[in-house]
């Protein structure tokens, strides 16, 4: 009988009537079915800690026709008689031993070997393999099941097919998703295209390239050939007579083919020259590019160019027509717009030239080009006079040098040595509709060596009739000086309801007069301690207008009796107009802000304390030109004053309140009200600037001692900026207090 002995305990057996060993073994059989493994792996051990293990390759099975192994398992000596034993199946081998996961595993539960008897485990394989490829199914394991268990090609480690959509590897993946069959070739039932590859990775892979299979023959009238998609086979279209196609020549249209299969046309006429008078009437078809080329006439031929400035002329030879030029005669401020030769010259105006020095007359006006070609003294129609009235005669030159002050009643410069000479132009009067009286200035040249002060009763307009460049200050403010409440030029005139009202006395205290009304509405003036010490209003806010000019307004009075005299209400800042027929520069301050209202004044005996009187509104600045450009250190101001403190006594003390600021001439902060003066008078209001005035406080009182003090007054309002430029303005400046109106506006 033949026994092989493994590990000095397994042995193989051939039959079941095999004796026992005196030791005792455990008699394994281990059935199969249609899955025959290529490997079987015994595993036995007792509770000592002994184990063995053995591998037997399906080669070594004895019994393949009953498809049965049968192993005994033989104690060793020094063994436990309790045996565990685990049979386990693989469908791989490497060398003498399993290899890869085990397909089955069974494990016995513990098994007794009694001396010389054989103990039975028997096992039963489950995996099942149809197809005989020695792949298993029908089973979970940790290795790939056979996916398609009918055809043998098809298994666990089979080579991939690229041109079908059967899995053959069973790895989940198909043709060309198959990294196997990158770059293989491959069909996706294409029968039209022949030599595909698989292209890309992954899912994203696909069957694509090629070429076609039905090749095309290469004339557009030839037969076309269409690949039947479902067969495969080539078959040859049907070309029409009259199919349109590409005779692959320019000068050839309406492409068609013909019967035997020619792509014939139109051949381009060339009989319609450029110019007829300059060019023969038949040319020649260029069939690179289509176009027709005609040849010149000679250059003796005689032709008319079209140009109604010219007079008949002749071909150049290369088939152009050169008339005669009989060119218009230039005019100042115009172009020309068209002729029908020399004397029958058409002119417009010459945009080019607008603002250009012209003499259309001999008046000795200083005149520009407008727009519309018309030689003008102004190029644009400037507020509140006449340019074109103003006789040549009278317009002169205004310079001085050194600062000096106007007054527009006297008509005086002063001091007259750094005044201008006053015989080198004219002074004029012009009546206002509406308004009071206002001087106009015409001059060639305006150049201040100093700083000009413009005061009295009359706005003035500066009129220049070319450029001006204001390098130095022109200020007509309404201001404080010395006590004495000075009006800028024109301020106070005409206000009516714009001035501030008057507060009122009674107790001994009076209230704080009103702020003068500008742009806006002044500040109401501050109460007295006493009731019957009522404020002054505010002044109304004056009409938005530059016609009539008018400057700004007084503020009201405060309150007060005798010597407890009320402050009184500041002046009104003055008006300037400033028209520049070309480019006007400004490069210093122009200012027409109001005066602070002064103080309210206390007496002892009787003790009795007076409001403080409104601050004085800004005028109006009046700039207009061609150009208006304002520089880095220009500013432009109409700021309102600021209110004046009321006066405070009470028993051991009096005092007198302190004056408003007068509005700021360099500068957009608003003018504060007087404070610091008394101790029980209310503080004068804010002048209006960028924002607008504030009331004045209300006097207040000691409650023990007695007495009181008087209102502050209401702060006046900012006047007007009014800034015109024909061209865009250049307003780089950052001071224009309050904001300008007119169409320019700071950057």
């Amino acid at each position: 009988m033949y026994r092989l002995c493994l590990l000095g305990c397994v042995v193989l057996l051939a039959a079941c009537g095999e004796k026992a060993p005196d030791e005792g073994a455990i008699r394994v059989s281990v059935t199969y079915g249609s899955f025959k493994p290529a490997c079987l792996r015994v595993e036995a051990k007792d509770a000592t800690g002994h184990s063995e293990r053995t591998d037997i390759l399906s080669s070594q099975f004895k019994n393949a026709d009953k498809r049965e192994v049968l192993v005994a398992v033989r104690r060793k000596a020094d063994w436990d008689t309790a045996l565990n034993v685990t049979v386990s199946s693989y469908a791989a081998a490497s060398g003498n031993s399993c290899s890869g996961e085990a397909v089955e595993t069974f494990p016995s539960n513990s098994l007794t070997v009694v001396p010389k008897e054989f103990t039975r485990f028997d096992v039963t394989l489950q995996a099942v393999d149809g197809d005989g490829d020695g792949s298993p199914t029908g089973i979970e394991w940790a290795g790939i099941s056979d996916c398609d268990d009918k055809r043998a090609d098809v298994r666990p480690g089979a080579d991939e097919k690229c041109d079908t959509e059967v899995d053959f590897d069973c790895d989940g993946k198909k043709a060309c998703a198959d990294s196997k069959c990158a770059q293989k070739t491959c069909t996706d039932g294409d029968l039209c295209n022949t030599g595909k590859r698989c292209i890309g990775v992954g899912a994203a892979a696909e069957c694509g390239g090629g070429e076609p299979k039905c090749k095309q023959t290469g004339g557009q009238c030839q037969s076309a050939v269409r690949c039947e998609a479902f067969t495969g086979q080539c078959i040859d279209e049907i070309v029409l007579e009259g199919t349109a196609c590409d005779p692959g020549d320019k000068c050839v249209t309406n492409g068609r083919c013909t019967a035997d299969k020619r792509c014939v046309g139109d051949v381009k006429p060339c009989n319609t020259p450029l110019d007829a008078q300059c060019q023969e009437s038949v040319g020649t078809c260029n069939s690179t590019n289509g176009l027709c080329e005609y040849a010149p006439k000679p250059v003796t031929t005689s032709c008319v160019d079209g140009n109604v400035c010219n007079d008949p002329g002749s071909c150049n030879g290369s088939g152009v027509c050169i008339g005669t030029p009989t060119p218009c005669p230039p005019r100042e401020c115009h172009a020309v717009a068209g002729c029908t030769r020399n004397a029958s010259c058409v002119y417009a105006g010459d945009p080019a030239q607008v603002n250009n020095p012209c003499s259309e007359d001999n008046s000795g006006t200083p005149r520009v080009c407008k727009v519309d070609g018309q030689c003008v003294a102004f190029p644009y129609s400037p507020s509140n006079f006449d340019p074109n009235d103003i006789p040549g005669g009278q317009i002169g030159e205004l310079k001085t040098t050194g600062a000096v002050v106007f007054d527009t009643d006297a008509r005086t410069w002063t001091p007259a040595n750094l005044g201008p000479d006053t015989d080198a132009f004219t002074i004029r009067a012009l009546p206002q509709a509406g308004g009071p009286e206002i001087l106009l200035i015409p001059v060639r040249t305006l150049a201040l060596g100093g700083e000009l002060r413009i005061v009295g009763s009359r706005a003035v307009i500066l009129a220049v009739y070319g450029n001006a460049t204001l390098s130095h200050d022109i200020l007509a403010s309404g201001r404080i000086v010395n006590g004495e409440l000075v009006p800028g030029s024109g301020g106070n005139q005409q206000c009516g309801t714009s001035t501030g009202k008057n507060g009122k006395f009674g107790g001994g205290e009076g209230g704080g007069g009103g702020g003068a009304g500008g742009a806006t509405v002044g500040a109401v003036g501050g109460k007295g301690y006493d009731d019957g010490a009522t404020r002054g209003d505010a002044g109304a806010q004056q009409a938005s207008v530059i016609t009539p000019l008018l400057g700004g307004c007084a503020g009201g009075n405060g309150g007060g009796t005798g010597d407890a005299a009320g402050g009184l209400g500041g002046a009104g800042g003055g008006a300037l107009q400033l028209s520049v027929a070309r480019t006007l520069t400004i490069s210093k301050t122009l200012s027409v802000s109001g005066g602070g209202g002064l103080g309210g004044k206390v007496s002892t005996s009787p003790a009795q304390a007076a409001g403080g009187g409104g601050g004085g509104s800004g005028g109006r600045i009046v700039l207009e030109a061609f150009q208006v450009s304002l520089t880095a250190d220009a500013s432009l101001t109409a700021n309102g004053g600021g209110g004046g403190q009321g006066a405070g006594q009470s028993v051991g003390f009096a005092n007198n309140g302190a004056d408003g600021a007068n509005g700021s001439e360099t500068t957009s902060t608003t003018a504060s009200g007087g404070t610091g003066g008394s101790t029980l008078g209310g503080t004068g209001g804010a002048g209006g600037a960028l924002d607008i005035p504030t009331a004045g406080g209300a006097g207040s009182t000691v409650p023990v001692a007695g007495g009181g003090g008087g209102g502050g007054g209401g702060g006046g309002a900012a006047g007007f900026i009014y800034l015109r430029s024909m061209r865009p303005c250049m307003v780089n400046t950052t001071v224009v207090s309050p904001t300008p109106t007119g169409g320019c506006t700071p950057l």
